[in-house]
């Protein structure tokens, strides 16, 4: 890969020869790594976003449409993937990766194209084979979320706007490198930062191009208002995730899941009077607002703390681990991984990319400017893989063009003042990254349970839940959901203490005290019983399965509720 940095400066275009190339190795790593995936449960049982995306995607693909009358979240994937499902004649979870496959082996020709353009063909192809090298976006390439098809979009409207900026006729161009950014803001929001972007570099053609945004997102808006009778562009889920990542319990509203306690946090604002999804998304706004004028201090240190997460090397979930994929893909096991003071690829990328946009930010300023202010809309939400991904391209080609000029162009000087550079940054990036963990996180584990358990695999289902508990043990959900399942499994006494260590962790668990009466009645301890769905009752006013069971077990057994137990 050096020997491509050194040669060709002057080159400028990138051959047919070398979009082949690059294409077709992408492509060829990305479908290794897909079919390998294939023997990981989680290939066919998709996760969180992944799973409401898959759901949509169904409906979508079924001519029912998307269910909400409001998006929840950006449509766009949903839409996409729905095509993918109704284009195969059902659902399938191999057919969208495969597709997204070349749309990740399209990012690697577009980047070497638009780094050819901007650094020449050295750079470029350089640029191009290290995306398609890029183990994490071979990753999320195979992954039912919208990365693959928010970095192409990017990636076109970018290459759009390279295109305006010298042509005889630009307006044209301008308003399609807009609409393909609006296309990018439908599946990830902060997208739409690139249509500023391309608004300032346009100048007195900026109308243009937003106009073209406006037209790409106009669907979604127009459907909101028609369906849910509000005026919200794309989606309503902005508000609560700026609260995610601004405020004073950042480590712990991040890491929540989507169990009773994000549904507690999603339904604050109707507790407050507030029932419009605008104005739910608003309040979150107005907390984040209220605690950075209230505590300035501690808000600007949580922004340099991101700013540090942005730059380390370690590779942030959201709702699943990404390293333990590598157990399954030799593709990953190669291009993803953590050792002690390294962080591959992140790591080593970022070093080299901070030098090339110091020396080479002038030539390529679109490019810089886009790295610059989609790393602070990244700040300004929660930091995660998934959402700093699509910053890698851009990286790429400058880190190309940094260790041209390192090898080619620098002089004794500025070279060593490189070096110190270079040892700085990899130090801040590389170190404090944290082991790199070869089992899968526990809420992943939980949820997979849950499906095995649904389609009547118990004995997988069973292991699940024990790597989950292994993980967690002060869940209480988890261990409610083995009783659960060792009580379908017929081992009653298993059952019994799976709900009693739930309650013990949290004596008013829905699940284990409705899993404990129901075994506690089966035994004939009818007192014991009432209690529990009494308990269960209390806990969720909303139960009426426990209400009913009391007043049946009283009637038939004359037991009053409340009854003293017997010892």
């Amino acid at each position: 890969m050096l020997a491509t940095v050194q040669g060709s400066r002057g080159e400028s275009r990138l051959r047919v020869s070398d979009a082949l190339l690059v294409f077709a190795f992408a492509f060829a790593l990305r479908l290794a790594h897909v079919l390998a995936m294939r023997q990981s449960p989680y290939f066919d049982h998709p996760l969180v976003d992944a799973f409401t995306f898959h759901q949509a995607a169904r409906s979508i693909a079924a001519g029912e449409g998307h269910p909400d009358k409001i998006f929840w979240q950006p449509p766009g994937y949903p839409y996409f993937l729905g095509l993918i499902y109704w284009a195969a004649g059902g659902v399938s979870f191999l057919a969208p990766r495969l597709v997204q496959a070349a749309l990740g082996a399209f990012a690697a020709l577009l980047t070497a194209w638009t780094g050819a353009k901007e650094f020449g063909r050295a750079v470029g192809l350089t640029a191009g084979l290290a995306v398609a090298l890029y183990g994490t976006l071979i990753y999320f390439d195979g992954e039912l979320l919208g990365v693959s098809l928010t970095v192409a979009l990017q990636l076109g409207a970018v290459a759009l706007a390279l295109l305006a900026r010298g042509a005889e006729r630009p307006p044209l161009l301008w308003l399609a490198a807009g609409a393909v950014a609006g296309f990018a803001s439908l599946v990830t929001a902060t997208s739409l930062v690139l249509v500023g972007i391309f608004a300032a570099f346009a100048r007195r053609l900026a109308l243009w191009c937003l106009l073209g945004a406006m037209l790409a997102i106009a669907p979604a808006t127009i459907r909101n208002l028609a369906r849910g009778g509000e005026l919200i562009p794309i989606s309503w889920n902005g508000g609560v995730n700026l609260y995610i990542g601004n405020n004073p319990r950042y480590d712990e509203i991040v890491a929540v899941r989507p169990d009773i306690r994000w549904k507690d946090l999603t339904a604050e604002p109707v507790r407050h009077g507030i029932w419009s999804k605008g104005g739910a998304s608003n309040y979150f706004v107005r907390k984040v607002t209220e605690w950075a004028r209230r505590d300035p201090v501690a808000f600007l240190r949580l922004q340099l703390r991101k700013v540090r997460l942005l730059l380390g090397g370690d590779e942030i979930f959201r709702n699943q681990a990404i390293y333990p994929a590598r157990a399954y893909s030799p593709v990953l096991w190669a291009l993803l991984w953590k050792a002690p003071g390294i962080a591959f690829p992140f790591g080593v990328l970022v070093p080299l990319s901070l030098l090339g946009l110091g020396i080479a930010w002038k030539r390529a300023p679109l490019l810089a400017w886009i790295i610059v202010i989609y790393a602070l809309a990244n700040v300004a939400f929660f930091i995660t893989a998934r959402y700093r991904v699509p910053l890698v391209p851009y990286l790429a080609m400058f880190a190309a063009r940094g260790v041209q000029w390192f090898l080619v162009d620098a002089k004794r000087p500025a070279r060593a003042a490189a070096v110190a550079g270079l040892v700085g940054v990899y130090t801040l990036s590389n170190l404090g990254a944290g082991p790199m963990p070869a089992r899968m996180n526990a809420d992943a584990e939980l949820t997979l349970a849950g499906f095995l358990h649904r389609e009547g695999r118990l004995e997988e289902a069973r292991r699940h839940y024990l790597l989950s508990i292994d993980g967690r043990r002060d869940d209480p959900e988890t261990w409610a959901d083995l009783g659960a399942l060792e009580m379908d499994l017929g081992d009653f006494e298993q059952a019994a203490r799976a709900f009693e260590d739930a309650l013990r962790i949290h004596p008013e668990e829905g699940g284990a005290l409705l899993g404990l009466a129901a075994l506690r009645e089966r035994e004939g301890r009818f007192q014991e019983a009432i209690a529990l769905y009494g308990r269960a009752a209390l806990a969720n006013p909303k139960d009426a399965w426990s209400r009913a069971r009391i007043l049946e077990l009283s009637r038939r057994f004359g037991i009053r509720p409340g009854t003293p137990m017997k010892p």
